[in-house]
């Protein structure tokens, strides 16, 4: 089920914070907040719906296979600290560019385009795990599955132009732009089950959108993101003409605590609702986003 008709035409995403007025001249970021969450293995929790291969329909932590996160859905069981289940929690601030040591061992398969194929930083959750504080240590066989992370924060668009944002992911994610008056661009792969696997994504392509043109100011992110078992990588990237794909670099990046809020919103809160119910969300949605 599609979470939101495709807007084709292009919309109006005002930006949260107009221009420079929340940091004067200074619009330096250090990159977005992420919490970290790393699951059991062997735990069985996610509510995602699966039918099997003799027509059986259940939550997919039912079957005995079906260990661990299957859905986007499943990261809000673990962000109150809570949950039996998780093992340890991390943060971090700075750019979304991570990876596993599986990933890491074996990138260069083939994939072009935005330059997604390549190391990036150890995923902070793995290199806290036990045994894992390097990447030769996660190389080694160290817990570095079945873990979680909610980005949020804001990006700066410094001039006025034709954007667009893409995330490159293994396994799912959920990604939102928030603009003034709750607005938001969103997209997501809400399951890896019977999904593409390893793939980029552009937030145009996938709203249906020809043109995205912001005004200079701050725009919110929220970015929520799992993987399950094997690889996993997410990177959160943007283009504007001139330039090519890219990882968006940290200094574009804000933490929430750099940019004052508007009062009306949350963006931590705002990350853990809206989960956009397809395979390969598709959702424009240019309306008041959920509080």
């Amino acid at each position: 089920m599609l979470f939101a008709a495709a807007v084709q035409a292009a919309p109006t995403l005002a930006p949260l914070i107009a221009g420079n007025a929340a940091l004067g001249n200074s619009q330096v970021g250090t990159g977005l907040n992420g919490n970290w969450y790393k699951v059991d293995d062997q735990a069985h929790f996610s509510n995602y719906v699966y039918t099997d291969s003799v027509g059986v329909t259940a939550p997919i932590k039912s079957f005995g296979w079906g260990t661990g996160f299957w859905s986007t859905n499943d990261i809000a069981q673990f962000t109150s600290g809570s949950n039996a289940n998780l093992i340890a929690t991390t943060t971090s601030v700075s750019a979304v560019s991570f990876a596993n040591g599986i990933y890491n061992d074996l990138y260069g398969t083939g994939l072009s385009g935005w330059d997604q194929d390549h190391a990036r930083t150890l995923a902070p959750i793995v290199a806290a795990s036990a045994g894992c504080s390097s990447l030769a240590g996660a190389t080694a066989g160290c817990a570095q599955t079945n873990y979680a992370a909610v980005f949020t924060g804001y990006v700066y668009v410094a001039e006025a132009g034709a954007y667009d944002f893409g995330v490159f992911s293994d396994d799912g994610f959920a990604f939102s732009l928030l603009g003034a008056g709750g607005t938001r661009l969103s997209m997501g792969l809400e399951t890896h089950a019977d999904g593409p696997g390893r793939e980029a994504y552009s937030l145009k392509t996938e709203t249906g959108l020809s043109d995205l043109f912001l005004d200079p100011g701050y725009y919110g992110i929220n970015l929520s993101y799992y993987n399950r078992l094997e690889a996993g990588v997410i990177d959160l990237g943007w283009t504007g003409a001139p330039d090519s794909w890219r990882t968006i670099e940290p200094g574009s990046l804000f933490p929430g605590n750099q940019v004052p809020e508007p009062a009306s919103l949350s963006l931590m809160a705002l990350a853990l609702v809206g989960f956009w119910a397809t395979r390969k969300g598709r959702s424009a949605r240019v309306a008041p986003a959920c509080t």
